[in-house]
């Protein structure tokens, strides 16, 4: 199934994994950059990162995944 056709619930799903990966990266290090460049980068992660949630925690059941496949 292509991203774009995937429910908004699942989108959002998707890039919380992913920005979850990303954090996990940063705080594990080590990286190219100075460790306050991650300070940073990681708050901004993180407030990305809740304001998916609070989206997703906003949509309604039309937004759900489904459970059945069309492959």
């Amino acid at each position: 199934m292509r991203e774009k056709d995937k429910p908004l619930r699942e989108q959002i799903d998707d890039a919380m994994a992913v920005i979850r990966h990303q954090i996990e990266l940063l705080r594990d290090g080590p990286t190219m950059g100075e460790p306050a460049n991650d300070v940073s980068l990681i708050a901004e992660l993180e407030a990305e990162y809740r304001a998916l949630a609070e989206t997703r925690a906003g949509l309604g059941p039309h937004d759900r995944a489904s459970d059945t496949s069309d492959s």
